[in-house]
């Protein structure tokens, strides 16, 4: 089979185009913090929590104003614990409601220094020129909440029952009360 210059170049360009689609394929659904191969403005948040500075999300529709908040009505709140990150991304389209909540926020809260993901909740919320976010800080330090998932279920079959975490002595009542 002969192909001359033309058909090369066309079957060069289809080969071209799928594997570029084929390459494309396996990133749908994942999300990078750092904005992955295509990184834009007004791509995704992240924001850190540490012992040191414990932080709260509080994100506002800031055209819903009250006197009790002058600053917009809180739609989503995260008080992110300690060692954990909250990661979330808008999408303009595809909220539950044409003109108070078009957009779709998919959030998840993850390990400090996750990388990527899926974005696996999803809230209705404002367009964007009706979103402000809030970052506030709660009082330091604040000691991350131990790792449960050691834990084993106790059944009518189970052995003997699992050991419970005990508090850290600072915690614990004085002997005398």
């Amino acid at each position: 089979m002969d192909l001359d210059a033309p058909a090369l170049r066309r079957a060069l360009r289809r080969f071209a185009a799928s594997a570029l689609l084929a390459s494309s394929v396996p990133l749908a659904g994942c999300y990078n913090t750092s904005g992955g191969y295509m990184p834009m403005t007004g791509g995704g948040f992240t924001y850190e929590s540490t012992p040191l500075l414990p932080t709260t999300i509080t994100v506002l529709n800031s055209c819903e104003r009250s006197a009790q908040h002058p600053n917009g009505t809180p739609f989503f709140i995260m008080e992110i614990p300690p060692g954990k990150q909250l990661t979330f991304n808008f999408e303009e389209d595809g909220g539950d409601h044409p003109t108070e909540r078009p957009a779709r926020m998919a959030y998840s809260l993850w390990d400090r220094g996750t990388q990527t993901g899926k974005l696996e909740n999803v809230l209705s919320c404002p367009p964007a020129s009706c979103r402000k976010i809030e970052v506030s800080y709660r009082p330091a330090p604040e000691q991350p909440k131990p790792d449960e998932s050691y834990r084993m279920q106790v059944g009518s079959d189970a052995a003997q029952p699992v050991a419970q975490p005990r508090a850290p002595r600072a915690d614990r009542p004085a002997p005398d009360s």
